[in-house]
């Protein structure tokens, strides 16, 4: 918990222009007590507020498309609200596990900047197409050509050659793919074939012979495969046509608020970046980021949320070079390649490199030593993805300013029956930072929300809300 402000009298005199560092952390202070108060009477005000079971609504941009474990729109408005009317101070927002984008839409429609990252090409795509422009009515007329390219293609020749082509989709699926994927291709703009490669990418999911009811691959039951026909063209209309309409309302609301020029760029900055965490995080704002909201994965993501399993059927069928121009086809080497380069993807001596982060961590200790009597790669599962995590702070403390405010989202998992406590290592891994325990909020996951699916139900049914203070 935040410690007693200090006594005016006992501030040193600072020269007349100057802030003094004991005067500015006086004020953090008062701040931190400002922001749990803030949050803990919309907890008072309504016991189950951060459950959002009815209040979840994806309007907007936010409900373009189906993502894995995307975080609760309405959630992360009202953090960002209390954050930025404490501090008003808070103009830029970093969240270096951007996702689908939640965050970076919330922040538009507050009209702050905005900088996020992904190790996965599909969620960076998203993001892009969320950032804008928002030339709506271009997007309209260029979605019905098309489509109109689409239908009157009638080559047969495949766009797509991967391993398992030919289970994943039937003959007449892989052809109608193609044909939209060389109509995507005729559209001279760039930013116009991000938005159709965002309807392809659903397209996809829908189309392909992998079940919806789960984010992993798994092949349908002989009998829905042999019953089963789809119109693919007809699949890709439908959603292209849900998205442009998503897309028109929010442009309308980021214009009514004052965030879209006439020309449909928005008003602020939005950078999104290709990259590990763990590994590099570019510093875009020279005095630091004013504020950090994330939710990093849950675990790796081989065994928790198969991120880069979802994305490996879509990203085929995607020209990477229109997502980013360091994307490769390297990310497609398997089905688990993008997962494995993810927290905790790579377990290469991973309890060893874990030694030195065992000193500072008691909860990762004592969960390691509960895992002693299982298989050895649970626990280097744990091991592999704190160790991960581990680095990632440093590089997300370095780009902070001072005393800006940090939100983390998350989840505590079961490993091998056994709890870990994801939220006492990252508490226990900022602290021993120097980081400061502001606050932090407990909800239930409601049992329909996204996250819930493959099996996560049962090893997770709540989610954790950290904030933190960089002092």
């Amino acid at each position: 918990m935040a410690s007693h402000p200090i006594r005016s009298s006992e501030l040193p005199m600072e020269p007349a222009g100057r802030i003094s560092p004991v005067s500015a952390r006086e004020d953090a202070v008062v701040k931190d007590r400002k922001i749990a108060a803030e949050l803990k009477a919309l907890s008072r005000a309504d016991s189950d507020y951060w459950t959002f079971r009815r209040g979840a609504v994806r309007r907007g941009a936010q409900g373009l498309t189906q993502y894995p474990a995307m975080m609760v729109p309405p959630m992360q408005a009202a953090l960002l609200g209390v954050a930025a009317k404490v501090d008003r101070e808070v103009r830029s927002v970093l969240d270096p596990f951007c996702g689908a984008g939640t965050t970076l839409v919330e922040c538009m429609r507050r009209g702050l900047n905005y900088s996020g990252q992904d190790v996965n090409p599909l969620a960076i795509l998203l993001c892009r197409v969320k950032a804008g422009p928002f030339h709506v009515q271009r997007l309209e007329t260029s979605a019905a050509l098309v489509v109109e390219r689409a239908v009157g293609d009638h080559g047969l020749k495949l766009e797509a050659d991967f391993p398992g082509l030919g289970k994943w989709f039937t003959r007449s699926a892989a052809i109608q793919l193609s044909r939209i994927r060389r109509a995507i291709r005729r559209e001279p703009h760039e930013w116009c074939r991000r938005v159709f490669w965002t309807a392809l990418a659903e397209t996809v999911r829908l189309s392909s012979n992998s079940r919806t009811s789960t984010f992993k691959l798994h092949v349908r039951n002989a009998v829905d495969l042999r019953t089963r026909t789809i119109d693919v063209i007809r699949i890709f209309t439908e959603v292209l046509s849900e998205i442009a309409i998503r897309l028109r309302d929010e442009a309308s609301a980021l214009q009514q608020a004052g965030h879209l020029s006439s020309n449909g760029y928005y008003r602020g900055e939005v950078h999104v970046n290709l990259a590990d965490t763990a590994s590099n995080l570019p510093n875009i704002w020279p005095s630091g980021y004013d504020l950090l909201v994330t939710s990093p994965p849950y675990g790796d993501n081989t065994s928790t949320v198969p991120y880069g399993q979802y994305s490996y059927l879509p990203l085929q069928w995607i020209d990477l070079g229109d997502i980013d121009t360091t994307a490769s086809s390297d990310c497609l080497a398997s089905t688990y390649e993008i997962d494995h380069r993810s927290l905790g993807g790579s377990r290469k001596h991973a309890l060893r490199d874990a030694g030195e982060v065992l000193a500072r961590v008691p909860s990762l200790a004592l969960t390691l030593s509960r895992l002693a009597d299982v298989p050895v790669d649970r626990r280097s599962r744990v091991a592999a993805f704190c160790r991960d995590l581990d680095r990632c702070l440093d590089l997300v403390l370095k780009v902070l300013r001072p005393h800006a405010y940090m939100i983390w989202t998350v989840g505590n998992r079961r490993v091998g029956g056994r709890p870990v406590p994801t939220d006492a290592i990252l508490s226990e891994l900022l602290e021993s930072r120097g980081a400061r325990c502001v606050t932090r909020i407990e909800r239930r996951i409601p049992t329909k929300r996204m996250a819930t699916r493959n099996n996560v139900a049962s090893t997770m049914r709540g989610e954790s809300v950290l904030v933190f203070r960089k002092e």
